[in-house]
């Protein structure tokens, strides 16, 4: 089953044949499969408490272009003993459409499942080295299913917390 989720804002990212290791891109030329990738994550997820229900094909529209993607349903463990839910959206570099054949979309598929991984095993190493860090929050589910991300991003707190433009900064003198 597809999916084509609206996005409301995107970091731009380069097509995937412009993608290159000094920029910070890795697993370009991985030759691991999707199933293996898939198996990586799950172990990534389960390290870092979390429990893999599925993981959906799908294709994200961002900009207007398309990219192969994932949506990884997981949970973690409640205090209560329940479960909450999780969901990771992932989608991998889009494919100049001069070259938009399934092998160039599978590479660049690999190569988001590969850094997706590569991602989860620094969470992995924060959670360590960060008493109370929560790696698997972000993704958490609502009751309407909306991430933390997505309610962070959608909130006027984040205006509120984050510095103004350079533009609209106007010094003054706080008097009591």
């Amino acid at each position: 089953m597809e999916f084509k989720p609206s996005q409301t804002e995107s970091v731009k990212v380069p097509f995937f044949e412009d993608a290159k290791s000094e920029d910070g891109w890795q697993g370009y030329a991985t030759s691991k499969s999707v199933e293996t990738l898939q198996k990586e994550i799950t172990d990534c997820i389960r390290r870092l408490g979390g429990f893999v229900s599925g993981f959906q094909h799908g294709r994200f529209i961002v900009d207007k272009l398309e990219r192969e993607g994932y949506r990884i349903y997981y949970s973690i463990s409640a205090p209560d003993g329940g479960h909450v839910p999780g969901r990771l959206d992932i989608a991998a570099l889009p494919v100049r459409q001069r070259y938009n054949n399934q092998v160039k979309r599978d590479k660049s598929l690999r190569m988001a499942l590969y850094m997706l991984r590569v991602g989860l095993d620094g969470s992995w190493f924060m959670q360590q080295l960060s008493p109370g860090y929560a790696p698997l929050m972000p993704w958490m589910l609502n009751a309407e299913g909306k991430t933390v991300s997505e309610l962070w991003a959608e909130s006027p707190m984040m205006n509120r917390l984050l510095p103004p433009p350079s533009s609209d900064f106007v010094e003054g003198e706080i008097v009591s």
